[in-house]
């Protein structure tokens, strides 16, 4: 045969195979939250009215990444959508475990700031997974929770390989967790009235008026833990203040104790990328007009913020 003739069949040959799977681009990895809550004043957009997702992280490279919100005049806003898929299909997770499944798509352009990044679910509403219980825990500016936040990925990983787990701290745990709280919020605040317009004195406070709000613990001993102080005895009632925040803390397993952040609650964790580490997503509620959503990854030394407002 020919030389020349084989060496052609197989570059042609080489050139019309299909592309292996593992050739292929993988598409992208987002993770979601399942929203479902009431409007106090019951005026709701239509994508706000009933359970929809939000989409609120990529996986870029090694990094999470936050989805764009910063579209800051109403031009920018009708475009928003083209920043997000136009469908997806996620896991639903809860406690390590899926759930269910649901898909979600694109409302097309919007009209409010605080429907960016949400999609309708098309799922049929009795196949929608909801769980009640815990609710009350997540406040959105504005909304009342029917059913607690849900964890959402669009890829195949979602156990929680660190097997996070509702703990209680030692007595050794609470006094190193009060010495880090004490640096953050060193006197608490007392007012004569709450209408006093003069600064409030600052005066020392026990122990035990620091609340514990809830404790986990992973399979190798890290911990998540969060406090906040009793305003019981301020009788201030100055609008977000500090000094009563909650506050989030992670401990090693080796006793280091990093400060995370406040005015946030955990959702859930779970391994989303296969990387055999948790990620942790929180959800935030700041200021008058800004609700999000933290993730914590790489053992809580990174974290990626997404954040959205109503006006």
């Amino acid at each position: 045969m020919d030389t020349r003739i084989s060496s052609v069949a197989l570059t042609l040959s080489l050139i019309c195979a299909p592309i292996s799977l593992s050739a292929r681009e993988s598409p992208p990895l987002y993770i979601g939250v399942m929203e479902d809550a009431l409007s106090e004043d019951h005026n709701l957009s239509p994508g706000m009215s009933s359970a929809h997702v939000r989409i609120a992280f990529q996986k870029r490279g090694e990094a999470w990444v936050p989805m764009k919100t910063d579209f800051n005049t109403p031009e920018a806003l009708s475009y928003a959508d083209r920043e997000y898929p136009r469908a997806v299909k996620w896991r639903v997770l809860f406690s390590g475990k899926q759930v269910g499944a649901i898909t979600s798509k694109s409302v097309g352009p919007i009209q409010s700031y605080g429907d960016v990044g949400t999609q309708t679910i098309t799922t049929n509403e009795a196949d929608i997974p909801k769980i009640a219980i815990g609710a009350s825990d997540f406040g959105y500016t504005g909304f009342t929770p029917r059913t607690r936040p849900l964890l959402l990925v669009s890829g195949q990983n979602f156990g929680d390989t660190e097997a996070w787990k509702r703990t209680t701290l030692s007595n050794d745990e609470r006094e190193a967790a009060i010495k880090e709280f004490r640096k953050k919020i060193p006197s608490l605040e007392q007012c004569d009235t709450p209408e006093q317009e003069t600064p409030a004195r600052m005066v020392a406070y026990e122990d035990d008026e620091i609340l514990f709000i809830k404790a986990y613990r992973s399979r190798n001993g890290a911990l998540l833990f969060g406090l906040k102080l009793n305003d019981a005895r301020s009788k201030c009632e100055y609008f977000d203040d500090e000094h009563f925040f909650d506050y989030w803390f992670s401990q090693t397993a080796n006793q280091q104790i990093r400060l995370l952040g406040s005015q946030m609650i955990p959702i859930d964790a779970a391994d989303l990328d296969g990387s055999g580490h948790s990620v942790w997503i929180f959800h935030t509620s700041r200021g008058e007009d800004e609700d999000g959503y933290e993730l914590f990854y790489n053992d809580f030394t990174k974290k990626a913020s997404f954040h959205w407002t109503y006006h």
